[in-house]
């Protein structure tokens, strides 16, 4: 009995059997980012992505941008995603306003936590711009970031700024009075006008 033969498909592109090894389902998952946060230790990387250079590159990323971003706001939601946004091939003054900045989208920063690089690496290349081949994946960087201990501004700070030049500009014009008050209560030096300091030396001659 002869046998039917089959037809096989082969690519050399890592991109396509990745693609091919993951199940149907996987792409309607909540994704490589939603499971929650157990390790005891978790650190925090950065993940450099640029998109793939050739023509189709953008139109690509837009069929599986909105699954990319459900997925992305699963792991902003369990805190395994801190931060993310696209680069841009243009600055902002010379972009379209009618077009967007989407035609100039040229990859992706992700700041997440993780165990590891291993960890961060395994989870992006099951990301839907790596599985959508978007993201180059001979170009992705990922490193170790150290956040750097900046303190929040409260929401009151520069209001209180802004009184404390209001009353250093006030302070610039004290008069006489007010400098001996000051003297007399032990504050410091004030800047006087030049009507004071006058006055000032003509009070001094005339005690002398």
């Amino acid at each position: 009995m002869r046998r039917a033969s089959t037809q096989r498909l082969f690519s050399t592109s890592p991109i396509a059997r990745l693609a091919a090894a993951a199940s149907p389902q996987e792409s309607t998952t909540a994704g490589p980012w939603a499971d929650r946060l157990s390790a005891p230790r978790l650190n925090r990387y950065i993940v450099i992505a640029e998109d793939y250079s050739d023509a189709g590159a953008n139109a690509r990323r837009f069929e599986v941008r909105e699954r990319h971003l459900e997925q992305a706001q699963n792991g902003k939601r369990v805190g395994r995603i801190e931060l993310g946004g696209a680069l841009l091939r243009k600055d902002f003054s010379e972009i379209d306003e009618e077009l967007g900045p989407g035609p100039h989208m040229a990859g992706s920063v992700l700041v997440v936590l993780a165990e590891s690089i291993k960890d961060v690496k395994d989870r992006v290349m099951k990301d839907e711009y790596v599985q959508g081949n978007v993201w180059d994946v001979e170009k992705i960087k990922i490193f170790p970031f150290m956040q750097a201990p900046l303190k929040s501004v409260e929401a009151g700070a520069d209001a209180a700024a802004v009184e404390a030049t209001e009353q250093r500009v006030g302070t610039a014009n004290a008069t006489l009075g007010q400098l001996r008050q000051d003297a007399a209560a032990g504050k410091g030096p004030k800047m006087v006008t030049l009507g004071a300091l006058r006055r000032l030396h003509q009070s001094a001659k005339s005690s002398q």
